[in-house]
C-alpha cells in the first residue's frame, strides 16, 4: 500500500494549532487587560509562544515549538513530528487602535532557512486588546522604506489586493528571486509619474546602493563629487541638452533619490557661463549651450557610464518603447541626445554629430553615428 503525503492536511494541523492558542491568549487577555495593554514586543512573543506550546500537547507539533531569539526571522518556529514540515509564527504589536503595522524587510536575509511557510500572530494592544492570525502574504499590501524597502501590514487586507497581486508575481517566487529589490524598483517605476522616482534605488544592500542619511545641497559638494554627478545626469538624462522647461524635472528627483542632493537651481549647474565656441577636428562652432563643454571634457567617462546602463533603465530614463537590447543602449542614447540638441541648435545637430563622432572614433561609432557623419561630410 502506497500513502501519499498531504501537504495541506499538514498545514491545516498548523493553523488548528494557531486557532486554539489564539483561544488561549484571547481568554488570558480578558482576564488580565491591563497586563496585555502594558506588554512591549518581546513579552507579547513569549506570551504568543507560550500558549502555542500549550495548545501543542497532543498534536503532531508538540515539544517542537522554538521561540527564536535575536533578529531572526520569524519569531517562532514550530516543525511538525511526522512530515518533518517546519512553519513559522511572525509576532507583531501595536498599541494603537488599528490592524496596520511596518513588516519585515523584504529581503528577508534573516529568515530561518528550513521554514516554508509563515503566519503573521497580531496583537492590537488597545484597550480592549484583540488579535489575529493570518498567512503572511496575504496581509502584506504595500512597500515603504526605513533604512531598506519592508512591508507594510494590513490585517484586513481584501483578497487580490495584496503587493504580490499588484506586481503580479508570486510571495515565494519574490523572496526565492537572486535580486528582488531590482524587480520592486521596476514596478514602482511603472507606477511613477513623469519627474518620480524610487528613492531606495539601491538593487542590493551594497556600497553602490546606499543613500545618504543626510540631505547635501549642491553647492557644497566638492568639485570632483560634482563632475562625477553631472556625468552620470548626461548618461541618464539625454532631455537635458533640449529645450524643454521640464528638462530638468528628472534628474532632480535622480539627484535626491540616487544621491541625497538637493540643487535649488540645476539650470545654472549646467548652463552657467553664457554661449561658448568649440573647435573640433579642426572646425569651428560659435554659440554653442555650456552644457555641451562638461559632455565634450568627460566624453570618454559618460560614454562608459552609457554602456553599463541597463535596458530597464533605458525604458525608464528614455521612455524607450518595448524592450531595448542591451547591445543597442549606446545607439539609443545617441540618437536621444542627436534629438534632443536639435532643439538647441537651430534645428540641425551637425555639432552634437561632430562631438559624439569625435568622442567614439570611427571603431567604436554604432552604424547610426557612422551614417551620421557621413551624411554632414564629416571625417572621423
Amino acid at each position: 500500500m502506497i500513502i501519499a503525503k498531504n501537504p495541506a492536511a499538514t498545514e491545516n494541523e498548523f493553523v488548528s494549532l494557531l486557532s486554539d492558542s489564539h483561544d488561549l491568549v484571547s481568554a488570558s487577555s480578558k482576564q488580565e487587560p491591563s497586563r496585555f495593554k502594558d506588554l512591549t514586543s518581546s513579552q507579547f512573543e513569549e506570551e504568543v509562544f507560550d500558549k502555542i506550546c500549550r495548545a501543542s500537547v497532543s498534536t503532531n507539533f508538540n515539544k517542537k515549538i522554538q521561540l527564536i531569539r535575536g533578529h531572526r526571522f520569524p519569531d517562532i518556529v514550530a516543525e511538525h513530528i511526522v512530515e518533518k514540515r517546519f512553519f513559522g509564527v511572525e509576532v507583531k504589536i501595536t498599541k494603537d487602535n488599528k490592524w496596520t503595522s511596518t513588516g519585515n524587510s523584504v529581503l528577508e536575509s534573516t529568515r530561518v532557512e528550513k521554514v516554508e511557510r509563515i503566519y503573521l500572530y497580531f496583537g492590537k494592544l488597545a484597550a480592549p486588546p484583540q488579535f489575529k492570525f493570518r498567512k503572511y502574504e496575504e496581509c502584506l499590501y504595500e512597500i515603504a522604506v526605513t533604512h531598506s524597502p519592508r512591508y507594510l501590514i494590513d490585517m484586513n487586507l481584501k483578497e487580490g489586493n495584496t503587493i504580490f497581486d499588484k506586481m503580479g508575481i508570486a510571495y515565494d517566487d519574490l523572496r526565492k528571486s537572486p535580486n528582488p529589490i531590482s524587480l520592486i524598483v521596476n514596478h514602482y517605476r511603472k507606477s511613477a509619474q513623469p519627474g518620480e522616482e524610487p528613492w531606495w534605488m539601491g538593487s542590493d544592500e551594497s556600497q553602490e546602493g546606499l543613500v545618504r542619511p543626510i540631505v547635501k545641497l549642491w553647492n557644497h559638494l566638492k568639485d570632483e563629487e560634482r563632475r562625477t554627478i553631472k556625468n552620470e545626469a548626461l548618461a541618464r538624462f539625454p532631455e537635458i541638452f533640449g529645450n524643454s522647461r521640464t528638462k530638468y524635472n528628472n534628474l532632480a528627483s535622480w539627484l535626491a533619490a540616487k544621491h541625497g542632493v538637493v540643487a535649488p537651481s540645476l539650470r545654472d549647474s549646467f548652463s552657467a557661463g553664457g554661449q561658448v565656441v568649440m573647435t573640433i577636428g579642426g572646425k569651428k562652432y560659435e554659440d554653442l549651450p555650456q552644457v555641451f563643454t562638461h559632455l565634450k571634457e568627460n566624453a570618454k567617462e559618460v560614454i562608459d557610464i552609457v554602456r553599463s546602463l541597463t535596458p530597464e533603465d533605458a525604458a525608464f530614463y528614455w521612455k524607450v518603447k518595448g524592450y531595448a537590447k542591451q547591445e543597442d543602449i549606446v545607439e539609443l542614447w545617441i540618437k536621444q541626445i542627436v534629438d534632443n540638441s536639435k532643439r538647441i541648435l537651430a534645428g540641425d545637430p551637425k555639432f552634437i554629430v561632430h562631438l559624439l563622432g569625435d568622442a567614439f572614433g570611427r571603431k567604436h561609432s554604432p552604424k547610426y553615428l557612422k551614417d551620421q557623419m557621413s551624411g554632414y561630410g564629416l571625417d572621423f
